[in-house]
């Protein structure tokens, strides 16, 4: 808490320690609360496959010198055993645990002091906030709310994390899709039968390839946004045969007249099982580790729009 009358940098940023979860110095060094961030979420089906996209991406971000928070919803203990243990100090532990509200709990994932990326950081920050499932209900999203404005006044970009099927349309100021998917598709395999030789495959024109995309990744969403800052498709595997420039580039500007561009392609790493289960619920792993290759133009696609 500020002392009664305290004004200045200083002051301001022992304020907003809550909201950062950096100690203040270190915001007060940093820069002064006085930037107007932007709020992105990105909506996606398939996380399994695209589960650490959002990171890399605000990673990405961070190296090119920008100030980026990942908010997340702080789940609280729900079911924990240790409440019956026989052990005393266990036990009450797990009361504490309980009892305890959670606030703004952030961590520093990653900052760069010097070099071409000098200024960027990267947060993320566990918020306790509840999204109203299918059927509407009444909830209180405050924290939430709280959380996002003092974000946007310390970081340039706040990622709204967890359910990305969701999307907030009343915090959000861009949406972006991830699409599990190799690029704009040329062909589609009709199937007739269950032999191999009872599918066809069928060429499409480019205003085809671009209906299909927005058919096949946008079906997911609930509720759909009115606006799209675009979508990015990401795959493990590499197209049997690289479409035409000129069938790309048509299929674009389908995309892009019909509201939702494609802003690039990203190629999954081939990470095991084990590997990608830790990347998706570490984000400083996640952070850490090398960008799959097109993330880093992605990201500059993204920036680029803004």
């Amino acid at each position: 808490m500020t002392k009664s009358g305290a004004s200045g940098p200083k002051a301001r940023a022992r304020k907003a320690q809550q909201a950062t979860g950096v100690r203040y110095t270190q915001v007060r060094q940093a820069a002064p609360p006085s930037r107007r961030g932007r709020t992105v979420q990105f909506l996606l089906e398939d996380q399994y496959d695209l589960g650490t996209l959002a990171v890399q991406l605000a990673a990405a971000w961070a190296r090119q010198g920008m100030r980026v928070l990942l908010v997340h919803e702080y789940k609280p203990y729900r079911s924990d055993m240790a409440l019956y243990s026989r052990r005393v100090r266990e036990r009450k532990a797990a009361e504490r645990r309980q009892q305890e509200w959670p606030g703004h709990r952030s961590t520093l994932v990653w900052r760069a002091d010097s070099g071409p990326g000098a200024g960027g950081l990267l947060v993320e920050q566990h918020v306790p906030w509840s999204t109203p499932p299918a059927a509407p209900v009444a909830t209180d999203r405050t924290p939430l709310r709280d959380a996002l404005q003092q974000g946007r006044r310390h970081f340039d970009t706040v990622v709204l994390m967890g359910r990305p099927t969701w999307p907030q349309r009343e915090l959000v100021d861009h949406f972006i899709v991830l699409a599990a998917g190799n690029g704009a598709p040329n062909a589609e395999t009709l199937t007739h039968g269950v032999l191999p030789e009872e599918r066809q495959e069928r060429p499409l024109t480019a205003e085809q390839s671009a209906a299909l995309l927005r058919e096949r990744h946008l079906n997911f969403l609930y509720h759909r946004p009115s606006t799209f800052l675009g979508m990015i498709t990401g795959s493990r595997q590499q197209p049997a045969a690289e479409p035409e420039p000129g069938f790309v580039r048509a299929v674009e500007a389908n995309m892009t007249a019909a509201g939702i561009p494609l802003l690039g392609h990203i190629h999954l790493g081939d990470h095991g099982l084990a590997a990608h289960v830790q990347r998706t619920d570490q984000a400083a792993l996640a952070a850490a580790s090398p960008l799959d290759p097109g993330v880093e133009h992605a990201a500059q696609a993204i920036a680029d729009r803004w």
